[in-house]
């Protein structure tokens, strides 16, 4: 069983724990105000009682010092009798209790003469009545008593009778439940339990209101953690997007939010990094592949040229045979012209960027340009200060096969360069769909897919080598036909950074 308690217990979550708390504390609330309630309500009425049984007994013996004095027993009777008629509807139980006793210890005068005959020695009475008024009696100079009767609850004051020269006439004894009676403590009790019920009634309702309130986001925390494993990190923003309201809370709550969001931040940064990798690792292993095969053409088309010159050389070429070999030798040393480029690209022994190397790029590109129908227009011009040539020709390639891929079918591309004092910038420009700043951060940083569904790694690629190389990658303002420029500026370092030009200084 001890066993079992514990299971139990974790089958109720916390959208009915919170309620059920505070539904009991408003139980044991209740509970104890009404329990206070009652107590206060007992003393209240046990001082008010007290109060009043003893002013009419002071009142009663004030008003009785003449008809003692008199022996006028009817006149006293008739005091007595008025001032204990108990209220319409009242209890008997309830009334004030009175008796008039003379000096001599015998019942003067009684409202209720059939309990308390006329001449009765007070030692007929009860013992509490019998017990104050022989304090009063024995007492000099005469003073009130009380008796309090703790079995029955009654309360008996006795007041003495003062004549002239402060003698004693005799006692007036007025007996009165000390406390609430019976009946009182039941309708007492009643009324508290009805008011209590409802009470906790109401305060269970809110409780329950209030406590579904708090613990929803609660709720809507632990929904997203537990089908966050289950989601892709395509849907991460979605996630994101739905701990928004929890991670607004300024309060533990908001704080355990926050504290998962950043954790899905870095674990899905982190699964985007090993995608980069795996794919840059896939790409790598493209550019060895595509080496390796660079170097298995170049061998053939070598052997093709040289047969072509060959045959030239041993003459007896017509006109043609002549058209027909340089026809052949056209078509091979462009394919040879092209895999030298693939494999200048490929390579990865750093060199200063030469025009070469801008033509080869040029010459690989045009082909992809021709694929897609789209209108290439390079003006590169070789800059003054020497750069690496690899992260160059690989930041150039990047972007200029995004603006192909952007400017799709009939589109235009244009890829120009210009030379500041402390940069040499490559412009891409593309008539395609435009490219604000937020989606090329997004793409810069690999944390958002391409219109193709890539993820855009040539811009992520472009903007690690620039920032390596102390550059930047901006959008630049786009005049028309154009509708996407950016501009790729590499850093001069102080040492690299051209001096005036001087006449007959210029490359070539």
């Amino acid at each position: 069983m001890a066993a079992a308690a514990p299971g139990f217990a974790s089958t109720f979550g916390y959208r009915l724990k919170v309620p059920l708390a505070l539904t009991a504390v408003a139980l044991v609330s209740g509970i104890l105000v009404a329990a206070t309630t009652y107590m206060l309500v007992d003393r209240h009425v046990e001082t008010n009682a007290e109060a009043e049984t003893q002013r009419l007994a002071g009142t009663l013996a004030r008003a009785l010092a003449q008809p003692v004095l008199r022996d006028d027993v009817w006149q006293a009777f008739q005091m007595l009798r008025a001032a204990t008629q108990p209220a319409q509807g009242a209890a008997a139980a309830q009334a004030v209790q009175v008796v008039a006793i003379d000096v001599n210890g015998q019942v003067f005068a009684s409202p209720s003469p059939r309990v308390h005959p006329l001449g009765q020695h007070l030692s007929g009475l009860p013992e509490p009545l019998a017990q104050a008024a022989r304090r009063v009696l024995e007492s000099s100079p005469p003073a009130p008593a009380r008796v309090a009767v703790a079995e029955t609850g009654m309360l008996v004051l006795a007041a003495p009778i003062i004549g002239e020269e402060d003698a004693l006439l005799g006692v007036v004894l007025a007996s009165h439940p000390r406390a609430l009676t019976d009946a009182q403590r039941a309708a007492v009790i009643r009324q508290l339990v009805v008011l209590g019920a409802v009470a906790v009634l109401v305060v269970a309702l809110a409780g329950g209101a209030i406590g579904l309130r708090m613990t929803a986001p609660l709720a809507r925390l632990r929904e997203v953690m537990q089908a966050a494993p289950r989601r892709g990190v395509g849907q991460a923003a979605a996630t994101r997007q739905e701990l928004d309201p929890v991670c607004a809370r300024s309060d533990e709550v908001g704080e355990l939010g926050r504290s998962f969001a950043a954790m899905m931040d870095q674990i899905a940064a982190q699964q985007e990094l090993e995608r980069h990798m795996l794919e840059a690792e896939r790409m790598a292993s493209i550019g060895q592949l595509t080496a390796g095969i660079a170097h298995e053409v170049n061998n053939p088309l070598g052997g093709m040229l040289a047969a072509i010159e060959n045959r030239r050389l041993r003459g007896g070429v017509d006109e043609a045979t002549a058209r027909t070999l340089a026809l052949l030798e056209r078509g091979l040393r462009q394919v040879h012209d092209t895999v030298q480029a693939l494999l200048n690209e490929a390579r990865s022994e750093r060199h200063p960027l030469t025009a070469a190397d801008l033509r080869d790029l040029e010459l690989l590109l045009r082909p992809e340009a021709e694929h897609a129908r789209c209108g290439l227009h390079w003006q590169v011009a070789l800059p003054q200060a020497d750069l690496a040539a690899v992260p160059v020709r690989q930041v150039m390639l990047n972007l200029t096969l995004n603006a192909i891929a952007a400017a799709g079918r009939n589109g235009e591309v244009k890829v120009w360069s210009q030379e500041t004092p402390d940069a040499w910038q490559v412009w891409v420009g593309n008539t395609g769909v435009p490219l604000d700043a937020a989606k090329l951060s997004a793409l810069a940083q690999g944390s958002e897919r391409s219109a193709e569904g890539r993820l855009g790694l040539g811009l992520w690629i472009t903007a690690r080598i620039l920032h390596t190389l102390d550059g930047s990658l901006r959008l630049a303002p786009a005049e028309a036909p154009l509708s996407t420029v950016l501009v790729a500026a590499f850093g001069l370092p102080p040492d690299l950074v051209p001096a005036p030009s001087v006449p007959g200084s210029d490359k070539t």
